[in-house]
């Protein structure tokens, strides 16, 4: 599985290393997503407002997504009367039924929303045919 980090030189995130699945998943919560697939590629948007790119983790497999991160709000004076934006750790798993190429991932981060894109696995070739042959029959 690929990690992939923020570069504040490049301004995208960029592969950093490899590393095996998250297995301690307490304490997380799971920030909506949309995906969708059009023309062999899948995007997944995530809805992370007030997290920063340097806060976020991204780890790609050969079918899946891991998405692992902070958001950190600020504590304001006074008691809390309503609280319904989401903050601290967030983890979001996302298991794809085709293979995706994990190389080929790109994610940027805008407005709130981090946008990741990656190419499903290319199948170029023709279905097989598979006669089928009566019993009994020669």
């Amino acid at each position: 599985m690929l990690i992939f980090k923020f570069s504040k030189v490049t301004g995208t995130f960029e592969i950093e290393g490899t590393c095996c699945a998250i297995e301690d998943v307490c304490g997380y919560f799971r920030p909506p997503v949309d995906i969708t697939y059009c023309e062999g590629i899948f995007t997944v948007k995530v809805d992370l407002p007030g997290a920063l790119p340097d806060d976020i983790i991204l780890q790609v497999g050969d079918r899946e997504i891991i998405i692992v991160g902070v958001i950190d709000r600020p504590e304001k004076p006074g008691p809390c009367r309503l609280m319904e934006r989401p903050s601290g750790e967030f983890l979001r798993t996302l298991n794809f039924h085709v293979g995706i190429v994990p190389d080929k991932a790109r994610a940027s981060l805008s407005n709130g929303i981090l946008e990741i894109t990656v190419p499903a696995v290319s199948v170029d070739r023709d279905p097989t045919r598979i006669e089928i042959r009566i019993d009994g029959a020669d």
